[in-house]
């Protein structure tokens, strides 16, 4: 049975969250706000253990760093907020270093969706038209986006756009972080992190893709050989500015083999990831503090307390055609789908 509750009020509007739960006791919670996924949770040896960083206190999910919510339309950087699509100059608004991040000020983390409910195939639908003249970006469009909690723990999401008006973009994500130790550990460090990723985006002094690819053989960027968040994130912390991961790694889309893994070594806990587009974002969110997030289930705001996994076509490809296609003509639809399959090694 899938279960509605009120989760305070937005901007004069209630928050609802919905809570799917399979015949395990694993639990879904997301809200009608920016589809935020509030509780990915199992339940084992008399314990529920929430694989996602999370709050029981709204406002702290709607402070900055967009905490497991829906991104879109265009997840990632969008270069001076421009870019040539069909011979037309398009210019959308900006909100981080005059540059256009995660679909702009107005995208689709900031707004409300409506809610269907399919009890038998144990799923929610949540449904908007996000309108140009809201968010600024060319055309209007429909997105849907789908959940279901299946009975061997994995959840599916699928996103539907369908652009109208003008030709558009569409290239969304879910920003979800994930720690998967025990209730009370607040970091990343006993995590191993897995990418089928031989390249990653090099990127300038703005974090914005700049085209050329980057092998990750014999670097700290290798997570095909190296994949100890304890032994990689000191390192990085050490020797780039950045303090940790903020990178897009270009992997082999596939919905039947993962393109990212993650472990938590003292539990056995897993999570896979599968994606049917090119990338993977990794951000340890190594800037946080509690001035951004607090009450958080992991404590308050600090770095490396979750890593996100942001699936999706390579950013600022609006401007890199070799890094994917996310041009969507008008009239037409495009669909693109995530999977997170959770199981234990032990």
């Amino acid at each position: 049975m899938i279960k509605v509750i009120d989760f305070g009020k937005h901007r004069g509007q209630m928050v609802q969250r919905y809570t799917l739960e399979n015949v395990h006791g694993t639990r879904l919670s997301v809200l009608n706000f920016a589809g935020i996924i509030q509780e990915f949770s199992v339940y084992e040896n008399e314990t529920r253990v929430n694989l996602v960083l999370s709050s029981d206190d709204f406002a702290s999910l709607t402070a900055d760093y967009n905490i497991n919510r829906i991104i879109g339309r265009t997840a990632g950087r969008i270069a001076d907020g421009r870019w040539t699509q069909n011979e037309r100059n398009i210019v959308v608004p900006t909100n981080e270093n005059g540059h256009t991040l995660h679909g702009g000020p107005q995208g689709l983390s900031e707004q409300f969706f409506d809610v269907s409910i399919n009890q038998e195939a144990n799923e929610i639908t949540l449904k908007r038209q996000q309108l140009s003249e809201l968010d600024g970006f060319p055309g209007d469009i429909n997105v849907q986006v789908t959940y279901q909690l299946t009975d061997d723990n994995r959840v599916i999401l699928k996103f539907t756009g369908e652009q109208l008006k003008a030709d558009g973009v569409f290239n969304p994500t879910i920003h979800s972080y994930f720690n998967l130790a025990n209730p009370g550990v607040d970091n990343l460090l006993t995590h191993e992190l897995w990418l089928n990723s031989q390249k990653h985006a090099a990127i300038n002094a703005d974090k914005i893709p700049t085209g050329s690819l980057l092998d990750n053989a014999n670097t700290l960027f290798d997570f095909k050989n190296e994949t100890n968040l304890g032994v990689i994130l000191p390192k990085l912390r050490s020797k780039i500015k950045e303090g940790g991961l903020d990178d897009a790694f270009l992997v082999e889309p596939s919905l039947v083999k993962p393109v990212a893994v993650l472990t938590e070594n003292n539990s056995g806990r897993r999570l896979s990831v599968y994606s049917d587009r090119n990338a993977v974002v990794a951000f340890t969110a190594n800037q946080l503090d509690n001035d951004v997030i607090k009450d958080t289930n992991r404590g308050e705001g600090h770095p490396w307390i979750a890593v996100a996994l942001e699936a999706q076509t390579l950013p600022n490809s609006e401007n890199i055609p070799t890094f994917g296609h996310v041009d969507l003509a008008v009239n037409d639809t495009a669909e693109a789908t995530i999977i997170y399959a959770y199981d234990t090694l032990k």
